[in-house]
C-alpha cells in the first residue's frame, strides 16, 4: 500500500510536470485542481462536466504520466507530500516545499504556480485560515508574511519544560505504563472570553451568499503559545493522580504520558485512575498507542526493564552539502548521552562543520568520517544505559580520553554482572574557548556540569567524584585553582582519586597527564637563554653564552611577528629538551604562552602557520623531564647588567640595521633610517648627530622628504575654499512615509547645509536634490560620498558633466543686456543665474537664452555665405536694439 500511495503521487507529479505548458497559457491558479483531478474535481460527476478539449489533455497527460512513472529505476519523494506540521512554523515549511518544487519542476511558471497551490492546500488549519483572509491570489512571499506576522504580535509565556524526563531515572524492574493522548490540541477547550479573539471567515465562492463567521472553542494548532498552553493543561489533569499516589513516577511531556509503579497491581490501580483524570478534562486517549508490556517506546528511546536503548535511527549516507552535514552531527550529538561517544571520536565529523558557511557549499564524507559513521551505527545497536537502582549510590567518573575530559553519570557495584551501570554521559564542547586552556580548568567545567545535570535529573549532589588524578596532584591544584575550588563549592559527597578496572574507564587510565605546570616560579640552574625576533626581516635569533663565547641559533619564519617570536621560542626548547635552562624574552605573548603551555590542553586555531608552531612548542613542553623558568623583559631599557646586555645583542642579531655596522655614525643612521625611517628628533638622539645632519638624512629621503601628518581615522578631508568639495548623503526618516528618502549636501569649507526629501534614491532623485543645492548654494568642484550608489551613477555623472544652459542677463540699473551666464535653475517666475560675483535669483523676465551660438552653427550647417552670417549678426544686433528699445517702453 505505501508503495502504491507513493507511486500514485509520483504520477500525479509527473501528471503535472506534463501539462505545465498547456497551464502556462491558461494561467489561471483555480483550473489546476480540475486539470489534476484533486479538490472538489476528484469525482467522477465532476470530472463528467469537463470541456471536451479538457478531458482529451487530461487524458493524454495522465497517460503519458503513467508510462513515465512506470519507467522510473529509482524512488522519489514528490513535493506533494510536502505537508506542514501541527506545530511546524509556516516560514519552515515553505522552504522545505521550495526546495522540493525547484528540485522537481523545472519550468520557471509552473513553480511559481505550483508553489502557490501547494501552500494553501498543504499547511495547517491555523495558517490556511491566515491564507484565506488574504486577497486575490496571493505569491508566496506575502503568505508567509502573514502567517509570521500574527505569532509576531504574539507576547510569548515562556518555557514550562527545559527539557525531556530522562527515562533512567525510572526505578529498574518496575513496571510501566505509556499512555498517548489522541488530538490533545483539538481537546483542550477556549476559555468562553477569549473565543471572540480566534474568529474566522470562510468566503463564498462567487460571493453567492454571505461569508460564515466561526469562532473556535478548542486550542488552535501553529499559535506561538499553544504548547505552553497544552503542557500546562495536562500537567493539571494529572495533578489529581501524583497527589494520589506519591510513590509512582508520572512523566509528562506533551501528549506522551509515562507512569512507573513498584508493583504491577499498584499500576494497574493507577490506570483508571488516570484515564477519569483525563476524560473529565475532556482528553482521549488513543487505544491503540497504550503500551503496557516490554519494549515500552517513548520520546525516541526502547524502555526494558533494566536497560534502556535507542531505537533505530536511520543516518544521512550521503552528505553533500553543509546542510546535510550539520542534520548528521545534530542527530549524533542527540544520541551522544546514551551511547558514549567521544569527542575524540567524532573530530572527523566535526571537521565537515568547518570551512564556507554557505548552507549549500559542497561537503563530501572523508574515510575517517565514514568510518566515525560506522562505529556510531554499532553503537546504537551495541551500547545502551541502565535504569536507576534506588538503594545505590551515584557516582560520577571523570575521564579524559585523549586530553578531553568526559564525565560518566552511573552506578558501580561489584556484585553485578557489569559493574559499571551507565545512567548518562556528559560531554564539554568540542572546542575549548581560548588558545591555551588549563585541563583542570576543563576538568572543573566538567565537574559544574555533572552536578547541574545530577540536580537536575535527582534533586540531589552525586554521593561521590572520582577523578583520574594523584591524590597529591588534586590537592596542589585544588589550592592553587579558583576554578576547582568554585567547581567543588558546597560539595558534600565524597572525592576519589583511583577509577576501577573497566573497559569504558581503561582509555583514561592510559592517558598519563599531570595538573601541575611544568615551569618554575624561581630560576633554575641551567644556562640562560636569551630570544628575539624581527617580523619586518622574519629572523629568529636564540642566543646563549657559553663560557666567555655567545651562541646563536638564527631560523627564518615567514608571516607576522608573532610567528616569528614563536619560532625562536620553539627553537629554545627544542635546543635545551634535556636540561632545565631560563628563558628570557621581551615579547610578552611569548612569555605568557610558554608559561600556560606546560598544564594546558591546545585549542586548533584556523591559522594553519599558528597552529602548527603553537602544536609544536606544546609537543616540546610536554615531553619535557626538567623543568624551565620564563622572564619577560623590556626591551631597549639601556640598563646594566647581564639581562640587558643578552636582550640587547639578541635584538641587535635580529636588527637587520645592526648586523653589518657602517664604518661611521653617519653611515649607520642613513642605513638605519633606510629601515625603520625614523624623525630626525630620533636620528639625533639615537646616534649623537647634529639637527641639521639629522634633518638632510630625513629629507634625502624619497619616501619621508614630503611625507605630511596623516588625517586620523574617520576623518573626511575638507576643501580649502567655498563650493570645492562637497560631502553627500542619504537619509531614511520612516516618518515622512513616501517622502522618507532624506538627501542631504553639506559643504565641507563653510558647513553650508541642504537637505531634500523624495521618495526614493535612484538617480533622478539625485538629480533633483542637486538642481535644488546648486540653485541655492552654487556648482561646488566636487562632490563626495561614502554610501551613495545612486550618486555615482552614469546617469547623474552625464547630468552633472552636461554643458550648462548659457542665458543673457538684463540689468536692471543700465537696461542692457549682458552674458552669457551658465543657468543653475528656473521655475515660478525666477532663474537662478551663476554670475561672476556668485549666484542670483532674477525675475523670469529679466533672463533669455543666449541664441547666438546656436544661430552661428545653423549658418554653418547650412554652408551660408560669410556675407549671410554679417547679414544675420546686423539682423540680431538690430533685434537686440529692439529689445532694449521695448524694454525702456516698458
Amino acid at each position: 500500500m505505501t508503495s502504491l500511495s507513493i507511486n500514485g503521487l509520483r504520477w500525479q507529479s509527473e501528471r503535472w510536470n506534463r501539462m505545465r505548458h498547456w497551464v502556462q497559457e491558461i494561467l489561471d491558479i483555480r483550473l489546476i485542481p480540475m486539470l489534476l483531478g484533486t479538490g472538489n474535481y476528484a469525482r467522477a460527476d465532476r470530472q463528467a462536466g469537463f470541456e471536451p478539449l479538457v478531458q482529451e489533455q487530461c487524458q493524454q497527460t495522465g497517460m503519458a504520466a503513467l508510462v513515465q512513472t512506470l519507467q522510473l529505476a529509482t524512488p522519489q519523494e514528490s513535493f506533494v507530500t510536502v505537508i506542514q506540521g501541527v506545530d511546524e512554523p509556516f516560514l519552515r515549511f515553505a522552504g522545505r516545499l521550495t526546495a522540493a518544487v525547484e528540485k522537481q519542476v523545472s519550468d520557471p511558471a509552473a513553480r511559481k504556480l505550483m508553489l502557490q497551490f501547494l501552500a494553501r492546500s498543504n499547511c495547517n488549519a491555523v495558517c490556511k485560515r491566515i491564507i484565506e483572509t488574504l486577497p486575490g491570489d496571493p505569491p508566496m512571499s506575502q503568505m508567509v508574511e502573514a502567517c509570521v506576522r500574527v505569532n509576531a504580535v504574539m507576547e510569548g509565556m515562556g518555557t514550562l519544560q527545559a527539557g525531556m524526563p530522562s527515562p533512567t531515572m525510572l526505578p529498574a524492574d518496575w513496571p510501566v505504563l505509556i499512555v498517548n493522548l489522541k488530538d490533545c490540541f483539538f481537546t483542550i477547550p477556549l476559555h468562553p472570553d477569549d473565543r471572540p479573539k480566534f474568529v474566522f471567515t470562510v468566503p463564498t465562492i462567487n460571493n453567492a451568499e454571505p461569508m460564515q463567521r466561526y469562532q473556535r472553542k478548542f486550542l488552535p494548532q501553529g499559535m506561538q503559545n499553544s504548547p505552553v498552553l497544552c503542557q500546562w493543561y495536562v500537567a493539571r489533569a494529572l495533578s489529581g493522580v501524583r497527589k494520589q499516589f506519591p510513590d509512582a513516577y508520572v512523566y509528562h511531556y506533551m501528549d506522551d504520558i509515562l507512569v512507573a509503579a513498584p508493583t504491577q497491581d499498584e499500576l494497574l490501580r493507577i490506570q483508571p485512575q488516570l484515564l477519569d483524570a483525563l476524560h473529565s478534562r475532556g482528553l482521549q486517549v488513543a487505544p491503540e498507542k497504550v503500551q503496557q508490556q516490554p519494549p515500552w517506546k517513548y520520546l525516541g528511546v526502547k524502555i526494558l526493564e533494566r536497560t534502556i536503548r535507542h531505537q533505530e535511527v536511520q543516518f544521512v549516507q550521503s552528505v553533500k552539502t553543509l546542510n546535510d552535514a550539520q542534520k548528521l552531527v545534530g542527530v549524533i550529538t542527540w544520541l551522544r548521552p546514551y551511547l558514549g561517544l567521544t569527542t575524540a571520536q567524532l573530530s572527523p565529523l566535526f571537521e565537515l562543520l568547518k570551512g564556507d558557511t554557505d548552507l549549500k557549499s559542497p561537503r563530501e564524507l572523508t574515510p575517517e568520517a565514514q568510518n566515525v559513521l560506522e562505529e556510531v551505527q554499532q553503537a546504537v545497536s551495541a551500547r545502551q544505559v541502565y535504569r536507576i537502582e534506588p538503594s545505590i549510590d551515584v557516582t560520577v567518573f571523570i575521564t579524559t580520553p585523549d586530553l578531553h575530559p568526559t564525565g560518566i553519570i552511573s552506578q558501580w557495584n561489584d556484585d553485578w554482572t557489569d559493574p559499571l551501570h551507565v545512567l548518562e554521559w556528559v560531554f564539554l564542547p568540542h572546542q575549548p574557548h581560548k588558545t591555551a586552556t588549563a585541563l583542570f580548568e576543563l576538568i572543573a567545567r566538567l565537574i559544574i556540569k555533572c552536578r547541574q545535570r545530577c540536580l537536575q535529573l535527582m534533586g540531589a549532589d552525586p554521593s561521590k567524584i572520582t577523578l583520574p588524578v594523584q591524590r597529591e596532584e588534586f590537592a596542589w591544584s585544588y589550592a592553587n585553582n579558583v576554578s576547582l575550588q568554585s567547581a567543588l563549592e558546597g560539595f558534600s559527597g565524597q572525592i576519589t582519586y583511583l577509577l576501577p578496572s573497566h573497559k569504558l574507564l581503561q582509555v583514561a587510565k592510559n592517558t598519563q597527564f599531570s595538573l601541575r605546570p611544568k615551569n618554575s616560579q624561581e630560576p633554575v640552574q641551567g644556562p640562560t637563554i636569551f630570544t628575539d625576533s624581527s617580523g619586518k626581516t622574519g629572523k629568529a635569533i636564540v642566543t646563549w653564552q657559553d663560557g666567555s663565547e655567545w651562541q646563536v641559533l638564527e631560523s627564518h619564519e615567514d608571516g607576522s611577528a608573532q610567528l616569528v617570536e614563536l619560532r625562536a621560542a620553539v627553537m629554545a626548547f627544542e635546543k635545551f629538551s634535556q636540561e632545565p635552562f631560563n628563558l628570557i624574552t621581551d615579547s610578552a605573548y611569548v612569555a605568557d604562552i610558554a608559561q600556560r603551555l606546560g598544564y594546558s590542553v591546545l585549542k586548533e586555531v584556523s591559522n594553519p602557520a599558528l597552529f602548527n608552531l603553537l602544536k609544536a612548542l606544546w609537543c616540546a613542553i610536554q615531553a619535557r623531564v626538567h623543568p624551565y623558568y620564563v622572564l619577560h623583559v623590556w626591551s631597549h631599557t639601556n640598563l646594566p647588567g647581564f639581562v640587558a646586555e643578552g636582550n640587547a645583542r639578541a635584538d641587535k642579531l635580529a636588527n637587520p640595521a645592526w648586523v653589518a655596522p657602517q664604518p661611521d655614525v653617519l653611515a649607520q643612521a642613513k642605513a638605519s633610517h633606510g629601515f625603520f625611517h625614523q624623525n630626525a628628533h630620533t636620528l639625533q638622539k639615537q646616534f649623537q648627530l647634529t639637527a641639521t645632519e639629522a634633518r638632510e638624512i630625513v629629507e634625502s629621503c624619497d619616501d619621508c622628504h614630503a611625507l605630511g601628518a596623516p588625517l586620523p581615522a574617520g576623518v573626511n578631508p575638507r576643501g580649502l575654499k567655498a563650493l570645492e568639495l562637497w560631502q553627500t548623503d542619504v537619509t531614511q526618516v520612516t516618518e515622512f512615509g513616501r517622502l522618507k528618502y532624506v538627501h542631504v549636501m553639506v559643504d565641507t569649507f563653510s558647513s553650508a547645509m541642504w537637505a531634500s526629501a523624495h521618495t526614493g534614491e535612484k538617480a533622478r532623485d539625485v538629480i533633483a536634490h542637486w538642481r535644488q543645492a546648486f540653485a541655492v548654494l552654487g556648482i561646488p568642484s566636487a562632490v563626495k560620498t561614502d554610501n551613495g550608489p545612486a550618486y555615482a551613477s552614469q546617469q547623474a555623472l552625464d547630468n552633472a558633466h552636461q554643458p550648462r544652459a548659457k542665458v543673457r542677463v538684463q540689468n536692471l540699473v543700465t537696461k542692457q543686456w549682458e552674458g552669457p551666464y551658465d543657468l543653475i535653475a528656473i521655475g515660478r517666475g525666477y532663474a537662478c543665474v551663476s554670475r561672476d560675483t556668485g549666484t542670483r535669483w532674477l525675475p523670469s523676465k529679466c533672463v533669455r537664452p543666449d541664441l547666438r551660438p546656436q544661430r552661428q552653427n545653423s549658418a554653418d550647417r547650412q554652408g551660408g555665405s560669410h556675407d549671410k552670417l554679417e547679414s544675420r549678426q546686423v539682423d540680431e544686433s538690430s533685434s537686440d536694439r529692439s529689445d532694449d528699445s521695448s524694454t525702456d517702453s516698458d
